[in-house]
């Protein structure tokens, strides 16, 4: 059975997982080892006064009972913020770090005390509650805006006014005083504030952790989930001074990362050090309750944007000033997220030629913030969409033709983008014209009429995004064949859900024309996959490119070797579909048969197997259009999407299913944040959302049937011609719902998320006025 690039191909993953033969972290030798259970703080602020672990460690089963002092007298090390910008006045950010476990000061609610680790999971629960330990409670804060105030608690000593870094992007001072410029000479000034809600990550699988001491390396081997395991195992290795070699961390099926699951989180690295420790196996299964206030948050940022406007609507300048809440410490890339990713997308698909952006990182009593499904591009989109809105409201226009007049046209691509990069394929009116064609833009008003007659605020909401993704490279592929004839491709990157395998095994196939039972992805080990992380919708740009490279020079390789077993000139040998043949003979061979021979010939390293790197020619640009139709029932103010049509430009389609499977879960994340996900925290820096009984998740019930649709140009900038497609749903479904709601309630704006109190609560002045 032979696969090729754009058929429409059944997940290879999905019959393990269907039939229960997955094999996840916690599969890992089941019921063996000793359980992990950790003490976590119950304020968000607050001085530990007293900290006595000696009842917990004469409990029964309990082996190891340890807070910081333990991890400091060992010389852990800490986490690193793993990429600092530089502020706008050219200084230096002052680095911090976070101990695994708080040392004196507790900074957000959740916060590791201690560790105990008991031959079972019941010893080590009961063990916690014998720790002694006594806080001086202090002011937390949790708002951006509240944070920088003058009298606000302090929650660094390094960052005055809880400010961490203060950086810019594109031409700000330029951009502020064209925009005065402007005004002056008649130009409308439109000016926005909207919050881009926090979110939690809540993959369906949590972070379990099994460890133990690994003797073939004098080391350790984790297993855990994440998005490449080869940066974790050298984070863990510095920590515990371990050379990278002697530390293996191993990652098998993933349910689910978004993100968060690439960079280290304190109790994976307690968790390493309590293996070495004790020189066993330990394993820790983190509790729902436990992923929410510890594990790695997204978005949180509060943005203000202002724009000159001409009569037409067109922006003739933008200036943006970003709040974001890096939370109470620094995560991997926490400050990468916020400036340099979220900057990529700052004018959208709009032909805006001056516009600036000023960012502040803002340390707040809350959980770290890091990358989430898009990482930047979403909060940067939603705020530019949402101005794109408010334009059209203050200077009484439609919303579509404003978008028209701001659009990139065709014939201005390659677009050098302000602040950087250049879009080199598209038709944005184009696309924006089918999008409007397929939902039916025109017959709406009647819809609406209809609607209302049954008791329903009828609204029609549009949000067009544009994505910099895909760019770059890693450290690629490592194809080894067997003396069956399977190939064995170690790929950087790790699968967390979007069919990795699949996807690979299809480039392989086409390229080669190999048989797809004897093609085989290795992913998921630190000592033997090359390094790489699944993140920034990159795997079919840059790894997908990469074997396909890989694939072109292999067959050359092989050229010659079926030249001799075909007695004939390599010149004479033509190959297509897997078969190589002699030109004006009958003669020919199979790759998978000229494979096993030279297995056979040469006992050693089979001749063809082939390392292979590679790095785009720049990043990919999808973009798109999202039109969502949604009904507010009159009575209970319930809202609910009635009809949500897409249409994407992202190149090249490896595979249409899994294609449309990336739009499916973006869309339904981004409805999530819009309508349902909410992150709130009581003035004390407790979290109000603490399971999933307060915190709602996006159901099948909430969606409808998504049209999903396609108008491609292919992109020049990788092998492949493809564009980048986990992160474009979750990108465009925000502003698109929220426009819908607006316009079901006739109101200029609503935040996130619009649950049915943030409705309620805009619509009832207007209820009792009536």
């Amino acid at each position: 059975m032979k696969f090729g690039i754009g058929q429409t191909v059944k997940r290879l993953e999905d019959r393990n997982l269907l039939i229960g033969k997955g094999a996840f972290t916690d599969d890992q030798m089941p019921g063996e080892g000793r359980a992990v259970a950790f003490l976590r703080a119950p304020f968000a602020h607050a001085r530990i006064t007293h900290l006595d672990l000696e009842a917990a460690r004469g409990c029964d089963g309990v082996v190891l009972a340890a807070a910081q002092a333990d991890l400091d007298a060992d010389n852990v090390g800490e986490i690193q913020c793993l990429f600092y910008p530089e502020n706008r006045d050219g200084s230096k950010v002052p680095h911090t770090t976070k101990p695994p476990m708080a040392r004196d000061i507790v900074r957000h609610a959740g916060d590791l005390i201690a560790m105990v680790v008991a031959e079972t999971r019941q010893q080590a629960m009961d063990a916690l509650d014998l720790i002694e330990v006594d806080y001086n409670p202090l002011d937390a804060v949790t708002d951006v805006y509240d944070a920088m105030r003058p009298d606000a608690p302090q929650i660094h000593s390094e960052y005055k006014n809880n400010i961490v870094f203060d950086w810019e992007a594109g031409a700000i001072d330029t951009a502020r005083t064209a925009i005065d410029d402007a005004v002056a000479r008649g130009a409308e000034l439109v000016e926005i504030d909207v919050i881009n809600s926090r979110v939690m990550p809540n993959a369906m699988e949590t972070r379990p952790v099994v460890a133990m001491p690994f003797a073939e390396t004098d080391g350790l081997r984790l297993w855990l989930p994440s998005q490449g395991p080869v940066g974790l195992a050298g984070q863990i290795a510095d920590a515990l001074g371990y050379e990278k070699d002697q530390l293996q961390v191993l990652t098998g099926d993933v349910g689910g990362g978004f993100g968060y699951k690439i960079f280290l989180h304190p109790e994976q690295l307690c968790i390493a050090w309590a293996a070495k420790t004790t020189n066993s196996l330990v394993r820790w299964q983190q509790d729902r309750s436990d992923a929410f206030l510890s594990d790695l948050h997204g978005r949180d940022n509060r943005s203000v944007a202002r724009a000159a406007v001409d009569k037409n609507g067109k922006v003739l300048a933008l200036d943006v000033r970003v709040h974001a809440n890096m939370g109470s410490w620094l995560s991997n890339f926490s400050c990468y997220i916020p400036t340099l990713s979220g900057c990529r997308t700052l004018t959208g698909p709009y032909d805006i030629q001056i516009a600036g952006m000023q960012v502040l990182g803002i340390v707040t009593n809350t959980p770290a913030v890091d990358a989430f499904r898009g990482a930047g591009r979403p909060e940067a989109n939603y705020l530019l969409e949402r101005l794109m809105d408010h334009i059209a409201v203050q200077m009484k226009l439609d919303r579509i033709s404003v978008r028209q007049a701001n659009l990139i046209q065709p014939d201005q691509i390659p677009y050098a983008m302000v602040e950087g990069g250049a879009v080199d394929s598209g038709d944005m009116p184009g696309l924006l014209a089918d999008a409007m064609e397929k939902a039916d833009w025109q017959g709406f008003d009647a819809r609406r009429k209809q609607a209302r007659a049954n008791g329903k605020y009828l609204g029609i909401g549009l949000a067009m995004y544009l994505e910099q993704c895909g760019g770059g490279g890693d450290a690629g592929v490592d194809v080894e064949f067997q003396a069956d004839g399977t190939a064995v491709i170690y790929a950087a990157q790790q699968d967390n859900g979007q069919a990795h395998r699949t996807t690979l095994t299809q480039i392989f196939s086409h390229q080669l024309g190999y048989d797809v039972d004897k093609i085989k992805i290795v992913q998921g080990d630190s000592l033997r996959t090359p390094a790489g992380t699944t993140g920034g919708a990159r795997m079919s740009a840059v790894l997908g490119s990469t074997l396909s490279q890989a694939a072109d020079l292999i067959a050359e390789k092989a050229r010659p070797f079926a030249a001799e077993k075909l007695e004939a000139n390599s010149e004479d040998i033509q190959f297509a579909e897997g078969i190589f043949s002699a030109t004006g003979t009958n003669r020919s061979i199979e790759i998978e048969e000229l494979v096993s021979l030279l297995a056979t010939d040469n006992p050693g390293e089979h001749p063809l197997n082939q390392v292979h790197e590679y790095t785009t020619k720049g990043a990919s640009y999808p973009y798109g259009c999202h039109i969502v139709e949604l009904e507010v029932d009159m009575a209970t103010l319930q809202p609910k999407i009635l009809r949500y049509t897409v249409v994407d430009d992202i190149g090249n389609i490896i595979n249409p299913m899994t294609f449309a499977g990336q739009i499916h879960g973006g869309i339904a994340q981004g409805v999530g944040q819009a309508l349902y996900e909410h992150v709130a925290f009581d003035e004390d820096g407790q979290l109000l959302a603490g399971s999933l009984m307060d915190y709602t998740l996006p159901r099948a019930d909430h969606l409808p049937s998504f049209s999903v649709n396609t108008r491609n140009t292919v992109c020049q900038n990788n092998v492949l011609g493809v564009k980048g497609v986990g992160e474009a749903g979750a990108i465009g479904a925000p502003p698109a719902v929220i426009s819908a709601l607006c316009d079901a309630l006739d109101i200029v704006h609503i935040e996130m998320p619009a649950t049915l109190q943030a409705i309620w609560q805009v619509m009832k002045p207007k209820k009792e006025a009536v």
